[in-house]
């Protein structure tokens, strides 16, 4: 964990309590808290992730400049988790599905608060251009598979792109739409060998599932058995092996980045509606 006085002046410079992230950060720590309390009860295993876990290994909690909560879990796992959530998530919190929630266009689940919607700006379209985007505040559970990066971005050549397509995610024309729907069932078959064959050749490795665009490699030995790591007060699940784990992710994770690099998902603002 980085020295005390720094990350009270971090504090002081991002997320002073009260302060517009801080509110944000508050309301993501909720739902991760509902999300922990719901895999005790049910015995499903998941372990902070990302960002989350670099926050609560160097800040003991949130990065103070971030504004989202990543997890993950065993894909295997994912439709008993699915089903745990259903029946015991608190109002005002859903999950949010590609399959099941319309106008949902990620290929992840997210457990979202449809009472606090999120203004940000997003890039679209080849040239990069900035545009507003509404959404639900989230914390995005990412599915873990065995298998190899570079099996992934080959994969995903093809799948990421029918999935986009078929989704509107990238609306680049009616003939690439249409073929994006008639060849998404066989990417889909694809990925499944994909899956498959990753249990052979890759058991010790995990991979986000196809699709996320994300290739980072986790190692099984760096993750079981689950440990504990503080995160903002609260004693939440973690990989065994912190500091091997974010290596893999980050390299020098233990470093604060420059100021220039210290990125968020561009909000603008946040709107509350009680219902």
């Amino acid at each position: 964990m980085i020295d005390q006085i720094v990350q009270k002046q971090l504090r002081e410079q991002y997320n002073p309590e009260g302060s517009f992230l801080r509110k944000i950060q508050k309301s993501l720590l909720d739902i991760l808290v509902e999300l922990d309390r719901i895999c005790k009860e049910n015995g499903i295993p998941y372990w902070l992730d990302s960002g989350t876990l670099l926050g609560a290994e160097r800040h003991g909690g949130f990065i103070p400049w971030d504004d989202d909560v990543d997890v993950c879990i065993l894909r295997k796992d994912w439709k008993r988790l699915r089903n745990a959530l259903k029946k015991n998530l608190r109002e005002p919190y859903k999950v949010h599905e590609v399959d099941s929630t319309s106008d949902y266009t990620h290929c992840w689940p997210r457990i979202v608060n449809e009472e606090i919607t999120i203004h940000r700006m997003v890039k679209v379209g080849k040239e990069g251009d900035m545009e507003e985007k509404a959404e639900n505040l989230w914390l995005d559970i990412f599915l873990q598979v065995n298998g190899s990066p570079r099996v992934a971005r080959f994969v995903d050549l093809f799948y990421g792109r029918c999935f986009r397509r078929k989704y509107r995610v990238i609306n680049d024309g009616r003939m690439n739409y249409f073929l994006g729907v008639v060849l998404f069932p066989i990417a889909k078959m694809i990925v499944g060998a994909a899956r498959a064959c990753g249990k052979w050749f890759h058991p010790e490795t995990f991979i986000h599932d196809y699709g996320t665009g994300f290739y980072s490699v986790r190692k099984k030995k760096d993750i079981f058995p689950l440990s504990l790591i503080e995160f903002e007060g609260y004693m939440l699940s973690s990989p065994v092996d912190i500091p091997s784990y974010l290596q893999r992710i980050y390299n020098t994770y233990s470093q604060l980045p420059p100021e220039e690099k210290r990125e968020t998902h561009n909000i603008l603002s946040v709107d509350y509606e009680k219902r």
